[in-house]
């Protein structure tokens, strides 16, 4: 990106005479770069950030949470089977007659109650918020008269309406299911997220670095009119004071130089923060192409963004789960209605006799006064849907301006990026003609070094608007929620 640069700067000195050490001035050249350190790719740091980043840590914390909330919900909320068995022994204290008549030891294992002498029983429990299915099965032996019996029954219950479609607990499910998309839009957010604060700290790193080889070039020409000027002096062509301003402007590219390479480190100390990676990493940024913008209209840029952004998606989600609950608040003035059943068989295996039963019946439970309770949780259900979507309208308008603002942006840093490199031409040409009015003595020292000053501003102000264009362009991708 800055071989024009390079090229423009190895022309900028009216020698090639190299300075020796001695004739730096105090400020001294700030300490070039080793070279030595590893150079790391923008796809390479975003893949890292996605594993390392601290700011995705939470957001995965938070998604596993809401993930093992559903789990839960769903589990209470669904059916459920449980099995259990167990023994028992009953007898007369007063020893009295344990004996009991073949019909009545069959009626009381087909009703699953207890008899004189010893009981061995398990079953089954399927049981859900709605449904209720127990299955048992039992055997007795009574010592006197000996006899034996078996016995099972079957027992359900259903509610078949409650006042929600679907029963109240699929409302609670799906609540529980609208709770864990937020999250997961909230996961999604944050990889976007802190891929735009690594992309945005990558090209801030990759900029400064251009900047820096701007900069060393220019010292490294300073450091060789320095050594020129001073070759004059010693022969009577310049006096002292043209030297000296050859001195200041070598101390300015100096201090210069070492602000760039504070910033450098500065730079990267915040990429490793974006991405996860320790302060003390030392690493240079690959050279990588501008990212392209968005070919869209403002039209086109506000639909991407109103379908992408994790805030109104957000709230679609959350009127979606507050809409659940007003029907479920409204649900409580309705009657739950259930339906019950029961089967038992028994059989008596000495005496050779079966007896069955069974038992059927609906319940209904009607709410009739409540002293307003179930109006007051309806209305509060009503006003929270009124401000989420009074809030996401509010938001909408928000990302509207953002858009256009970023649209504009990319536009006009497009166009003073442009202009900076015309800058860098025009501030090449007038340099190079004040060389050549000097050569033959019609411009100053002074002029040729105000030139030079003005052909390194320009370039530096090339690599700033490239800079301020791709932020821009990444600024536009992060509004639209790309």
């Amino acid at each position: 990106m800055i071989a024009m640069f390079l090229a423009a700067s190895a022309s900028l000195g009216f020698s090639q005479q190299t300075a020796p050490a001695s004739q730096q001035t105090a400020a001294g050249p700030a300490p070039a770069a080793t070279g030595s350190e590893p150079a790391v790719t923008l796809d390479q740091a975003v893949a890292a950030a996605m594993v390392s980043a601290p700011g995705l840590t939470v957001a995965r914390v938070a998604l596993d949470t809401a993930r093992s909330q559903l789990t839960e919900v769903q589990a209470t909320n669904g059916l459920s089977l449980a099995a259990r068995g167990g023994y028992s022994h009953q007898g007369d204290l007063t020893g009295g007659s344990a004996a009991t008549g073949a019909d009545a030891s069959a009626a009381a294992a087909a009703s699953g109650s207890g008899v004189r002498g010893d009981t061995v029983q398990g079953g089954l429990d399927l049981s859900g918020p709605s449904t209720s299915v127990g299955l048992t099965a039992q055997h007795s032996i009574t010592p006197a008269p000996s006899d034996q019996v078996s016995g099972l029954s079957l027992s359900a219950s259903q509610t078949v309406f409650d006042g929600y479609a679907g029963g109240r607990a699929s409302a609670l499910v799906q609540q529980a299911q609208d709770t864990y998309r937020i999250a997961q839009v909230a996961f999604d957010a944050a990889q976007k997220g802190v891929t735009y604060q690594v992309k945005q700290a990558y090209y801030t790193l990759l900029t400064d670095q251009e900047t820096l080889q701007v900069r060393q070039v220019t010292v490294q020409q300073a450091q060789e009119n320095l050594a020129y000027y001073q070759g004059l002096l010693q022969a009577g062509r310049v006096t002292s004071l043209e030297v000296l301003q050859v001195q200041v402007t070598l101390t300015q590219a100096q201090l210069d130089l070492r602000t760039t390479q504070n910033a450098i480190d500065s730079d990267r100390k915040k990429l490793s923060l974006a991405v996860g990676w320790p302060l003390e990493k030392q690493y240079t940024a690959a050279d990588s192409p501008l990212p392209q913008a968005p070919s869209v209209q403002t039209d086109q840029a506000l639909q991407t963004a109103y379908q992408n952004r994790s805030e109104l998606r957000t709230f679609a989600l959350e009127i979606a789960s507050a809409n659940v609950n007003l029907a479920l608040q409204n649900s409580q003035k309705y009657p739950v209605v259930s339906i019950n059943g029961s089967l038992g068989v028994g059989q008596d295996w000495t005496a050779g006799s079966t007896q069955g039963s069974f038992g059927a019946g609906v319940s209904i439970a009607l709410p009739v006064a409540d002293g307003g309770l179930r109006t007051a949780q309806a209305q509060q259900a009503t006003d929270s849907i009124a401000s989420l979507k009074a809030q996401a309208d509010q938001e909408q308008q928000s990302i509207t301006i953002d858009v256009e603002n970023a649209l504009f942006s990319v536009t006009d840093t497009r166009d003073r990026l442009d202009l900076a490199q015309q800058n860098v031409q025009q501030a090449q040409g007038q340099y190079d003609l004040e060389k050549a009015k000097y050569a033959v003595g019609l411009e100053t020292t002074l002029d040729v070094l105000t030139a030079f000053s003005a052909l390194t501003t320009a370039q530096v102000g090339l690599e700033q608007a490239r800079s301020a264009y791709v932020l821009a362009v990444l600024n536009l991708d992060n509004v639209m929620g790309l």
